[in-house]
């Protein structure tokens, strides 16, 4: 992959975030890919490491170390940007150097992510102390979490944090890394010489930048509670230093508290290794960088009782935590008799957070941010001939919510069943069909099996009504679908049948006598004519042909649904489910897109789950959420204006076969999540294509290059037709 990093903050400035920027992209490199690193100006500073393009930036007032980060200022590098391909934007700051990482990913149709590093809601940061300045800030990153594809929280109580303030965000947790310290040969006897500490002293540690946030006031004002032998080392700069020196003079503790400013990496490693307790009173924080270096060399760590503590740090460290400088200076002394045992467990802890490791669960998260996108660029449903735009009609081409779902688990996608081949009913029959007309078709098709391979003969939609799935219709089928399933089965071919679970339709049992399994909107169910558009436009005129959303928040509704299943592929015995309008639970008032998504993809698991060899279609199926789940998905509109076949529908067939070959084109590079589904063919005399216009569906029917099915009433076809446009779909 080709990554590119956009920061606010780099090297030489030295945190935790620009570290773990650093390290992950060293880590990214060495699994063989590029990282392209966009950081502002450092004056004096030369960079050794490839890849870092250093653009414009004014110091920040007060705060020299950081800059004020100008990279649109810098021509060369806009042209750069626009001229190098890259597969993801990866920002790691949501405020100007946000907004201009997003403008890049927008500009590149390609993917944002970003790092959340910092709560800016905490009441320790006290550059926000005017209520209404902080407002404005919280308010302006959670606007930007939005704009993200994928939001990386580096611990699950960022998650929960993150999740809190929008349920509809993408977020993934992966820890800011550590890289493997080297041990020190510096012995503690000379370490303590070094830092003319006594040869008795309990050796505390504090790494961390010197700013309000870290609540350093709470360690300092400990040690006035400790013995004379417990000594304080702080390893850091920052603006807030000046107090934090002023208290430990007020508190008369200048000598046993030592500020060590700025250390190299070799003097961090020889502290590490040397001290007795680590010590850690931020409360702000999203992660703890230095908590896992420190905990790699073993050492009992002492923090606050926050949620970071209580969802990240391991057994020994929580047991130490505490709320006030007197329970504080407690957990040190307690800190400094730890066992071995204890501080073994601390370092096994550590080891999970190396950016070695890291770096590859990072690389995966990266993938599927750009498999999903690219797919989600193709249009967000089975039908969708084109992407997302600012004309969102007819509805049910678009998602409703204006959010896709990147929380998709692609990486284990099962192996793909064999193509199969078949006939449908419904471009033959549409609604009229019947047990008669099935039969006939199943006939012709074992008596044409030498020349034409069908496997399937599927049912579609007009078997019942929408809803009655426990209960197919007897004027349609007098002996019940059992019988014909048998009848199938002997003729050595495979049932297959069409269900939409989601959707219930007025004329149906279930309407009138399960009012309370409907979807309610200002106390009335949710029309779903907006998901079926023609079915929207004739209920202006029949209004008895209304289409409704189940509930899909009342457990009494699964239970049906899951009952319909079981009825058709274990009662019935049919070995294929075609699913219809998954989309419909998008429209469900006030859901967000994970709600939605976690609905779809549930249906999809149980089946997958319980009837493993049954082969499963996708269509109206949002195509993230059939990713690992569908056999097939159907990737274009149907073929046909059904379910009248006249010559009012001519000019939308011919539309529609372009649409097919239009969305194989775009889509056939998805035959690595599912085989192609471009609907089926269909040939005949009397629904509007020219030849010309046949022999372009049959060529697009063989350029998927997955599912082959026939759409005609195959006992009314001509041999002149079946030599010259079916048999070539076999060949």
């Amino acid at each position: 992959m080709r990554i590119l990093y956009i920061t606010g903050s780099y090297l030489p400035y030295l945190s935790g975030v620009t570290i773990s920027i650093r390290d992950f992209k060293q880590e990214l490199e060495k699994l063989g890919h590029e990282v392209v690193l966009l950081a502002p100006f450092a004056p004096g500073y030369k960079d050794i490491e490839p890849g870092v393009v250093r653009y414009p930036s004014l110091p920040l007032p007060f705060f020299p170390d950081l800059s004020i980060p100008l990279p649109f200022l810098s021509s060369w590098i806009l042209r750069r940007l626009f001229k190098e391909k890259f597969d993801l934007v990866h920002v790691h700051h949501p405020f100007y150097i946000g907004s201009f990482a997003a403008f890049v990913a927008s500009l590149k149709k390609i993917p944002l992510v970003y790092s959340f590093h910092t709560r800016y809601d905490s009441e320790f940061l006290g550059f926000f102390r005017w209520r209404f300045v902080k407002k404005f800030i919280v308010n302006w990153v959670n606007r930007f979490c939005r704009r993200a594809e994928l939001i990386i929280a580096n611990s699950k109580f960022t998650e929960k944090y993150l999740r809190e303030k929008d349920k509809s965000l993408s977020l993934v947790v992966i820890p800011n890394g550590i890289k493997k310290l080297a041990p020190s040969k510096l012995s503690k006897k000379d370490f303590l010489k070094n830092h003319d500490l006594p040869e008795n002293a309990v050796v505390c540690l504090s790494v961390s930048r010197l700013s309000r946030e870290k609540n350093l006031e709470l360690a300092i004002k400990a040690f006035s509670l400790l013995p004379e032998n417990y000594f304080l080392l702080i390893i850091g700069s920052g603006f807030h230093e000046k107090k934090l020196k002023e208290l430990a003079e007020h508190l008369k503790l200048a000598s046993r508290i030592k500020f060590l400013g700025k250390q190299s990496h070799e003097e961090l490693n020889q502290s590490y290794q040397n001290a007795d307790v680590f010590v850690y009173p931020s409360y702000s924080e999203t992660q703890g960088l230095v908590v896992f270096e420190a905990g790699s060399f073993g050492l009992p760590i002492v923090t606050v009782d926050s949620d970071l503590c209580g969802e990240v740090f391991c057994p020994e460290i929580k047991d130490l935590a505490s709320f006030d400088f007197t329970g504080f200076a407690k957990a040190i002394e307690k800190a400094s008799l730890i066992s071995k045992e204890n501080s073994n467990a601390i370092k096994l802890w550590a080891e999970r957070f190396t950016t070695e490791s890291l770096a590859k669960k990072l690389l995966q998260e990266y993938r599927k941010t750009v498999e999903i996108y690219d797919l989600n660029r193709t249009g967000w449903q089975s039908w969708s001939v084109a992407q997302d735009s600012w004309l969102r009609f007819p509805k049910n081409r678009f998602n409703p919510l204006s959010r896709n779902n990147y929380e998709l688990a692609i990486k284990n996608i099962p192996p793909q069943k064999k193509k199969i081949t078949g006939w449908n009913s419904w471009n033959a029959f549409g609604f009229d069909v019947s047990e008669e007309k099935i039969i006939k078709q199943a006939d012709w098709i074992k008596q044409n099996q030498e020349h034409l391979s069908l496997e399937y003969v599927v049912i579609d939609d007009g078997w019942t009504r929408w809803g009655d799935w426990l209960a197919e219709d007897r004027k349609k089928f007098p002996q019940g679908l059992k019988k014909v399933v048998e009848e199938i089965k002997q003729k050595n071919l495979k049932p297959g049948i069409w269900l939409a679970p989601f959707l219930v339709e007025e004329k149906s049992e279930l309407f009138q006598r399960r009012q309370l399994w409907l979807a309610k909107y200002k106390d009335g169910p949710i029309s779903g004519l907006q998901m079926v558009p023609i079915v929207e436009s004739l209920s202006l005129f029949m209004p008895e042909i209304g289409r409704y959303l189940a509930d899909i928040k009342k457990i009494e509704v699964w239970n049906y649904i899951f009952k319909s299943v079981d009825y058709l592929l274990s009662d019935l015995g049919f070995e294929l489910i075609k699913l219809d309008f998954l989309f419909s639970p998008y429209f469900y008032p006030g859901i967000n897109s994970r709600e939605a998504s976690k609905a779809v993809r549930k249906l999809l698991t149980y089946i997958k789950e319980k009837y493993p060899k049954v082969f499963v279609i996708g269509c109206g199926c949002p195509l993230g959420d059939g990713i690992g789940l569908v056999d097939a998905m159907r990737i274009g509109p149907d073929v046909l204006a059904g379910p009248f076949f006249n010559r009012f529908t001519f000019p939308i067939n011919r539309w529609k076969v372009k649409k097919i070959a239009e969305n194989i084109a775009k889509r056939k590079w998805t035959k690595k999540f599912w085989l192609l589904d471009p609907d089926a063919f269909v040939c005949r005399r009397g629904v509007g294509l020219t030849e010309r216009e046949i022999l372009s569906l049959q060529n697009s029917i063989k350029e998927a290059d997955g599912l082959v099915f026939l759409g005609d009433d195959l006992t009314q076809l001509k041999q002149k037709e079946i030599e010259k446009f079916i048999k070539p779909l076999f060949r």
